[in-house]
């Protein structure tokens, strides 16, 4: 019996043993892998964060985004407004004023504009029914001494010839002097004087030209 003490005996302190041993191989498992812990807590607190960051850094985007759209916005309508502008400066005023002395006389001003639209007593375009624009001749004298006039209060880039007509004499036979002005944006200038001799004709005064900055140039 005491023999088989002995056997149980050194059976528990075997185990003894191997318990003692995993435990010393689990505590010294844990100091070595205890910094790889903390490690690897500090990188997943680093993703969270850099997760947020990104997050932000995405509303910002998208909020700039917005803004760009915005100011590209802001851009093409300013940009309509400068064009439009432009336009307008390119733009200005024309009165065509026709005058004769002569007793009796009828003299027709005719003006055809840049794109052929001819202005005179038939068409004189009052009533705006003649044309598709706000030009008219506006006053037409039909017995001398007499005044015509012509405007248009936006006159486009492009040429304008000018005619005076002999329409009918009334009995005088003197041939008649025509003096004529322009007014612009600009101020005035007189156009040459014209001698009409030939009843029925038209005869050029002269051709105005607005160009692209909306200066008149008389040719």
């Amino acid at each position: 019996m005491k023999k088989l003490r002995r056997e149980i005996n050194l059976f528990t302190l075997s185990a003894l043993d191997l318990f003692a041993s995993t435990m010393g191989t689990f505590i010294l498992l844990t100091v070595i892998l205890f910094p790889y812990y903390l490690k690897n807590s500090e990188v997943v607190e680093q993703v969270s964060i850099l997760r947020d960051r990104l997050s932000e850094s995405q509303a910002e985007l998208l909020e700039n985004q917005q803004h760009l759209q915005q100011c590209r916005f802001e851009q093409t309508r300013i940009n309509t407004q400068l064009n439009q502008c432009q336009e307008e400066l390119r733009q200005t005023f024309l009165a065509i004023v026709l005058k004769w002395e002569t007793l009796n006389q009828d003299i027709d001003l005719h003006v055809v504009d840049t794109v052929g639209n001819e202005f005179y007593f038939e068409r004189h375009n009052r009533s705006r029914l003649d044309f598709a624009s706000l030009a008219e001749l506006s006053v037409d004298t039909t017995r001398g001494p007499g005044v015509e006039i012509w405007e248009n209060p936006q006159a486009r880039l492009g040429r304008y010839q000018v005619f005076a007509n002999l329409y009918a004499r009334h009995g005088n036979l003197v041939d008649p002097w025509v003096k004529s002005t322009v007014y612009f944006r600009g101020g005035s200038q007189k156009l040459p004087d014209v001698v009409l001799s030939v009843q029925g004709s038209k005869v050029l005064i002269a051709v105005i030209e607005v160009n692209d900055r909306g200066e008149v140039v008389i040719r």
